[in-house]
């Protein structure tokens, strides 16, 4: 009897042993699949995120191009708005900067005004009386206001807009000092009250005399521009185009050359273009 018992003790010891190491195995293969599905969930995840990142990077991208759409267009718009009012805007920077050299010789001749007083002391040069002014002009009167006085004056009302007086005062003032260093000053400013006031065919007039008689003074590039802008303003474009080519020919390297070459910009004349030898 004890002996069967042990026998079938070890039969059912060796019959449990099989069925133990195949749920091992099954507990091990379900910890796998278990491990498995994490990961694959930690995938998925990640996926995710990286295609969410995606498409916000492809909205900001698609953003970014219709801004920049936007302000091409803007842009564009501005350029031909810009080029439309080119040729306005040189004659004003033109304008400008003649308003700026009046200001200079201005200044100039205050500076001068001391060492012209003090060689009519030395002279015995004696001031006129403001009653003599009036009629410095009239034979057998006083003689007439020293230069600087003169110009100075003619200057200060040119500056002011007081154009019919300025015009008077700069017309004496050739009258009396045609040779001076500042003659040809006086006389572009002549030329240039009647180009202000619309008067194109008398302005050209004055313009050619301060080109003609002083070649070598300081407004000569000046009236030479202005004298193109003239023509161009009289539907002269030939003439008008040949008169800026020549001031960038013969004063090279100037303010009067830029403002030449940005008014044939602006009327599409370059540099190769058949309208600049024949204008149109």
């Amino acid at each position: 009897m004890k002996r069967t018992i042990i026998l079938l003790t070890l039969w059912f010891a060796g019959a449990a042993l099989p069925g133990f190491g195949v749920d091992k195995e099954v507990i091990q293969l379900q910890q796998s699949v278990a491990l498995l599905q994490g990961m694959m969930r930690e995938l998925q995840r990640s996926f995710d995120e990286r295609m969410a990142v995606l498409r916000t990077l492809m909205e900001q991208s698609s953003d970014r191009m219709n801004q920049v759409t936007t302000a091409m267009e803007a842009l564009q718009t501005s350029l031909q708005t810009s080029a439309g009012n080119t040729g306005q805007r040189v004659e004003n920077l033109s304008s400008q900067m003649q308003t700026m050299d009046a200001s200079l010789d201005e200044l100039a001749v205050r500076l001068d005004r001391l060492a012209q007083q003090l060689a009519k002391i030395e002279s015995g040069w004696q001031t006129l009386s403001p009653s003599a002014t009036s009629g410095f002009g009239d034979a057998g009167t006083a003689p007439p206001p020293a230069p600087d006085v003169l110009y100075n004056t003619a200057l200060r009302d040119y500056t002011g807009g007081n154009y019919p007086l300025s015009l008077q005062e700069f017309t004496d003032y050739l009258s009396f000092y045609q040779n001076t260093p500042l003659a040809s000053n006086a006389q572009f400013y002549i030329g240039d009250i009647y180009y202000q006031q619309g008067q194109f065919e008398k302005a050209i007039q004055e313009y050619d005399k301060a080109i003609e008689q002083y070649p070598d003074g300081n407004k000569t590039a000046a009236a030479q521009l202005k004298k193109g802008f003239a023509l161009i303003n009289m539907n002269l474009r030939t003439q008008g185009i040949r008169e800026l080519n020549s001031v960038l020919q013969r004063f090279p390297n100037t303010p009067e050359s830029s403002l030449a070459q940005d008014k044939l910009t602006s009327m599409g004349v370059g540099p190769d273009s058949p309208g600049r030898r024949t204008a149109r």
